[in-house]
């Protein structure tokens, strides 16, 4: 390969506040591009489950979870998932002891603390997007199967301080407030210790006998941090977070406005 590609997915891929669907300005840059001989990956904090609607559409592999999995054609597929024994300590730190809400990643299915469960349920009926009501299911539900990532709510700011004040510090945890807050909550991601997007980009390259020098990142959230500052070449969204603008070697246009292409024709990944 020429290179490679990694796409987050909402805000990047797709608009998440509109369609849900890939435009067919992107779908024609991807296709350019792969014709060209560059490798495209979605790079995302989405369980392999949640990408189900974007699996048609030419993509050579998978880095999800955070990079808690990683799944490329032909190869064998590597996960890391979190230790039974600090998820539980991990429930009980959020659910119990600071009051907030968390949802579980498996590799296909959601399991969600009540307030989330009803909050997802409620979104679907409202805009028919992600498709995650099939896959989402209680907490209580849950049957041991291996957790990859978890989605933290959290009241607000303080108590968010709290939490990373007490998490175990074999956990890794990534605050994606300034992205997708509620309001005056906080939000954030939660994998093993050095488990994030960006090391599952570079276990990714590896896996393929790659050179890291011939990447590029693409995302527009704080999730996506580690994914630029590990690839060659880190590209922020034009709606992407003004942090994550700061850290980007190349803010491309919003992504209503062709970003996507308009960043693989600065780097001469397409004409």
């Amino acid at each position: 390969m020429k290179g490679y590609l990694f796409l987050d997915i909402d805000g990047t891929l797709v608009d998440s506040t509109v369609t849900q669907k890939i435009s067919e300005d992107t779908l024609n840059a991807l296709k350019q591009a792969k014709e060209n001989g560059y490798g495209c990956f979605i790079c995302s904090g989405r369980n392999f489950g949640g990408l189900s609607e974007y699996m048609e559409i030419g993509m050579d592999g998978y880095v999800f979870s955070d990079g808690a999995g990683i799944i490329i054609n032909g190869l064998e597929p590597l996960y890391r998932p979190i230790d039974p024994e600090l998820l539980k300590e991990l429930k009980h730190l959020i659910l119990e002891e600071l009051k907030g809400e968390m949802l579980m990643s498996s590799l296909t299915d959601f399991y969600a603390s009540e307030e989330q469960y009803q909050l997802w349920i409620e979104y679907e009926k409202k805009s028919g997007s992600f498709g995650f009501a099939k896959n989402l299911k209680r907490i209580e539900d849950w049957d041991g199967a291996d957790i990859l990532e978890i989605d933290v709510d959290l009241p607000d700011e303080e108590t968010e301080k709290e939490f990373i004040k007490k998490l175990n510090p074999k956990l890794n945890y990534v605050s994606t407030t300034a992205s997708y807050g509620r309001g005056s909550r906080s939000a954030g991601e939660v994998t093993m210790a050095g488990v994030t997007k960006g090391d599952g980009i570079r276990k990714a390259v590896e896996m393929l006998g790659g050179d890291m020098k011939d990447t590029y990142g693409f995302g527009d959230s704080m999730n996506d941090a580690s994914m630029l500052e590990a690839c060659a070449v880190g590209i922020c969204m034009g709606n992407g977070a003004e942090e994550l603008k700061q850290i980007a070697d190349y803010v491309t246009a919003d992504i209503q406005d062709h970003g996507l292409s308009k960043a693989f024709r600065k780097f001469e990944i397409i004409k």
